[in-house]
């Protein structure tokens, strides 16, 4: 006899009793045993479903014993709370989830919330109850219903189950409202003076409908079904207001506090609707059945999720995420051409800042000569490169590796606007060969000028002091750190994370430029007009809108490339950074200083490194950023093989066109 046998057979030679261990007793025996999949619990609900379908009193016994435990218990705070954001804030829910994992709190017992928590308390638990499908946890919902409309015992507790859920009702009528009157709503969506709002009209019919249900004995779905109808279109224009809210968001910026707001209205109409579907539907209907399954997915879901950090960092950022890559894919489309002017304009962008990294290049190795304690050094190096990536935007120039991380934001919206639509993938095969000749020929601008520059510089130096630029030694440690088989390749992959943060703080700074109204309060300032006038404070006031993420963006990359190192220092860890464009300079310099007496294979293999440091760059820069897109968006990349199946056919149809433009002079688009 398997465990849920002997448990439905002990109901059967015992009277009904208010006893949680039973029903906890009873889950454990739905779970799966350790080492077998969450599937397997789907076979024992199915079993389940099966003996109560052949044995109606079992069925009875089951259901009379599951609603007396609520006949004793409350279950509004359960069904308007569970799932549903109530944090005030990021810092208030990560200070709740820490103590209550340090120092757990007590169960009421009087408490179905707790009870629940009690009941699944696994991580796991939420994956078996997924897997045994909403169909069957409907089903069995349906027969204990069934069973517990014939079971006289069962009549209590299907009362006090229909008074608590119109006291859930109450409570979530009166939270929507008061989120609706929220001054972060309302500065993006106030109703005009002749319309109501909608959330005070849902709390005004849905409390009047409770009302009247209180005061009946009749089904709910009988009761003032016109008031439910005005009520459900309320909702609907609820949900209108915080679509139209996210879509504002977009253009005027958002902050974690609007993003939690959003979820709170959008989940309490949600919840709102699932108690309607399941309150206001026939009794004997299939749809009252999996209107419960869902919720109870719904509340097991925010059960096992309620002391979760990664899900109040997801949830706290989801709109946050989406504003800062919205931000970086909107630059992401400089960074991909479509023509062949296009094409030699990157170029020649790419080039310019070759030129001016060879001088950054030059003036790390002079700051490095001057053996500064190591943390003023590192902010010698840090300000070096700040003002030169600063410089190197300020004059329109490119370096490559800042491109994926914008290109991966263009793609995730790509993807995001096509995937609904025909021939989606290959147009994203298309733009995939528009962003790799792009990317390949603004490396090949920033190195192929990076070094010549620094190999001028170098026998410029010569000319000019008598001496190289760089001792033996120093070259010698220069071409060994662009060896393949050194820490290289590693040190390019921090300076991809680097880059990939820097571009998270770029599109958080636009975001919040916008959403502050940094530009118009800037353009406002009595003293600055008076310094610079009208226009000018108007001119400052438009280029800081169009232009600080990009520049906190590029010194806060500085200034992490520089801190690196320092870091590694006082922590006694080999950490360091390698760039690309970099790398091509140090090449130069340490193979002019050792007045170019380097071996060919060795040379060979430093620029070997130069490559690897380069592909580094981009692939874990590409990856984190196109990993942030996608999950800010919501996406999931499903159709890999067909992808590549597009890929391939646009290689063969052009495979030039992934590293040369097309040669007519008609763009050429992602159509």
């Amino acid at each position: 006899m398997s465990e849920l046998d002997a448990l439905l057979a002990e109901l059967g030679r015992r009277a009904p009793a208010d006893d949680t261990r039973w029903l906890g007793q009873f889950v454990n025996a739905l779970r799966p045993p350790p080492g077998r999949e969450p599937a397997a619990a789907a076979e024992t609900v199915e079993r389940l479903c099966l003996r109560l379908e052949a044995e109606p009193v079992v069925a009875e016994d089951l259901a009379g014993h599951l609603f007396l435990l609520f006949e004793h218990r409350r279950e509004r705070h359960l069904l308007a709370e569970t799932g549903v954001v109530l944090e005030p804030g990021f810092l208030r829910g990560l200070i709740d989830r820490l103590s209550r994992r340090w120092l757990p709190t007590i169960p009421d017992n009087g408490l179905w919330v707790d009870v629940l928590g009690e009941l699944f308390h696994r991580r796991d638990d939420l994956d078996w109850v997924r897997a045994v499908g909403e169909t069957r946890w409907a089903r069995l919902i349906h027969l204990i219903e069934q069973a517990a409309r014939r079971r006289p015992l069962a009549a209590g507790g299907r009362a006090r189950l229909r008074s608590e859920c119109l006291e859930a009702l109450r409570l979530l009528a009166h939270r929507l409202a008061a989120l609706g009157a929220d001054p972060l709503l309302l500065r993006y969506h106030t109703p005009p003076p002749d319309h109501d709002c909608p959330f005070l009209g849902q709390a005004a019919e849905l409390l009047a409908w409770c009302a009247q249900a209180a005061g009946s004995d009749q089904p709910l779905a009988t009761i003032d079904a016109p008031r439910l109808a005005r009520l459900r279109a309320q909702l609907d224009r609820c949900d209108g207001v915080v679509g139209a809210v996210r879509q504002l968001a977009r253009s005027q910026g958002t902050s974690v506090g609007l993003t939690l707001l959003l979820q709170q209205c959008a989940q309490s109409v949600a919840r709102i609707r699932s108690l309607l579907a399941i309150a206001a539907a026939p009794e004997e209907g299939a749809d009252r059945s999996l209107a419960s399954a869902r919720l109870l997915e719904a509340l097991i879901r925010g059960e096992c999720g309620r002391d979760s950090l990664r899900e109040l960092m997801a949830r706290s950022s989801d709109l946050l995420a989406l504003q800062v890559t919205e931000n970086a894919s909107r630059t992401g489309e400089h960074y991909v051409t479509t023509d062949r002017a296009g094409w030699w304009a990157m170029a020649r962008s790419a080039m310019g800042a070759g030129v001016i990294v060879g001088f950054m290049a030059l003036l790390k190795i002079l700051i490095a000569s001057l053996h500064l304690p190591p943390f003023w050094e590192a902010l010698g190096f840090g300000l070096n490169y700040a003002a030169g990536f600063v410089l190197v935007h300020l004059l329109h120039f490119t370096i490559a590796t800042k491109q994926p991380a914008m290109t991966a934001s263009r793609i995730a919206q790509a993807i995001d606007e096509s995937r609904d639509r025909a021939r989606s993938l290959d147009r994203l095969a298309v733009l995939t060969a528009q962003i790799s000749r792009t990317q390949l020929v603004a490396i090949a601008g920033n190195v192929l000028l990076a070094f010549p520059v620094s190999l001028l510089i170098a026998w410029l130096w010569l000319q000019g002091v008598g001496q190289p630029l760089t001792g033996p030694e120093k070259s010698a440690h220069l071409l060994a750190d662009l060896h393949p088989l050194s820490a290289a390749v590693p040190h390019a992959a921090i300076a991809g994370v680097c880059l990939f943060l820097a571009g998270v703080l770029s599109g958080y700074y636009d975001n919040r430029c916008v959403y502050s109204r940094i530009p118009a309060r800037l353009a406002r300032l009595g003293w600055l007009r008076r310094l610079i006038g009208e226009d000018g404070a108007a001119g400052l006031a438009r280029y800081v809108e169009q232009n600080l993420g990009a520049i906190v963006g590029n010194i806060a990359f500085g200034l992490m490339l520089g801190y690196v190192g320092f870091i590694g220092h006082i922590l006694g860890l080999p950490l360091d950074i390698r760039h690309v464009t970099f790398a091509a300079a140090n090449l130069a310099y340490g193979w002019t200083g050792l007045g170019f007496a380097v071996p060919w294979p060795e040379l060979a293999l430093a620029a070997l490194g130069v490559a690897l440091v380069g592909l580094t760059n981009l692939t874990v820069s590409f990856a984190l950023a196109f990993s942030t897109a996608l999950k800010a968006r919501q996406l999931r990349l499903t159709r890999r093989r067909e992808f590549l199946g597009a890929l391939l056919r646009q290689w063969r149809a052009d495979p030039g066109g992934f590293v040369f433009p097309p040669a007519d002079r008609k763009p050429e688009g992602p159509a």
